[in-house]
């Protein structure tokens, strides 16, 4: 029984050139016809190509199959199945990050309305912050710092970020820094040195949402005054420098820009 090369690609999802380009890597080796010269594929051709499209779907590469399929020994795919295994496993980690933080930035933006420049005592939190006099001097360490580049990549799971000094929350007029966070809920799907970086942490938080707009810095100020009022009517303390997370960027059909985000004021008991 010999199996043409259209009925073949149609039952795999593929195209004709890429079972050519596997029968170039050598994966598959179908027979000619002699009258026409078509590829003709054997039922061992059918069985090898699930076995192909099997390990793709494990993040096996060509490569790997390859050797798979042409000489490997037993203790070299035990170990390619481990390390598959383990870039899986990083994949999920990260998936989940992600998908968490998706369900929290959409309940926040359904209730964005509500919540703009209304603070509110919630949970505690913790996040680790790197930060810089301006985003201006943060990007000029950039080429020299893998701690920023691992985290730049991170995005999502990483945000920039504005620090508010606790001293703001005490009546103190001090600059705002500007930096990237990365919270902890989110570190083990995050490739970073975490000792370089500063823990903003607290039992409990006090957060306000609110919409950031040009010129930046001065559009953080009504949001770290609301929760300075707040926090003096409650007799709440910051135990440490505030900091902001990004939730939502988009352009309006008016045509104008959107940035959602978050001031976290961790605070003691």
């Amino acid at each position: 029984m010999k199996i043409s090369i259209s009925a073949l690609s149609d039952a795999y999802g593929l195209t004709p050139e890429a079972l050519r380009y596997y029968e170039e890597k050598g994966l598959l080796t179908p027979s000619r016809a002699a009258s026409s010269g078509f590829r003709k594929y054997s039922l061992e051709d059918v069985k090898r190509l699930g076995i192909i499209k099997s390990l793709q779907r494990q993040g096996f590469s060509l490569e790997e199959i390859r050797s798979v399929l042409t000489g490997c020994t037993l203790s070299d795919l035990t170990a390619m199945m481990d390390e598959k295994r383990e870039q899986m496993r990083e994949q999920i980690t990260q998936a989940s990050a992600i998908y968490n933080r998706l369900i929290t930035g959409a309940a926040m933006l359904r209730d964005s309305a509500a919540l703009d420049l209304q603070p509110r005592l919630c949970a505690g939190s913790a996040a680790y912050i790197v930060d810089y006099d301006s985003y201006h001097v943060m990007w000029e360490h950039v080429p020299s710092s893998p701690l920023l580049r691992s985290l730049i990549s991170a995005l999502p799971l990483t945000s920039y970020c504005t620090v508010v000094p606790k001293a703001i929350f005490l009546g103190q007029d001090v600059p705002f820094r500007a930096g990237l966070c990365a919270p902890a809920e989110c570190l083990t799907a995050i490739h970073a040195d975490f000792s370089l970086m500063r823990m903003c942490a607290g039992p409990r938080t006090v957060r306000v949402v609110y919409e950031l707009s040009p010129p930046e810095r001065r559009s953080i100020h009504p949001a770290a005054l609301a929760a300075r009022a707040f926090l003096q009517e409650r007799s709440l303390t910051p135990v440490c420098d505030a900091y902001t997370r990004d939730y939502a960027w988009y352009v309006g059909q008016d045509g104008r820009k959107h940035h959602y985000c978050e001031l976290i004021i961790p605070i003691s008991d």
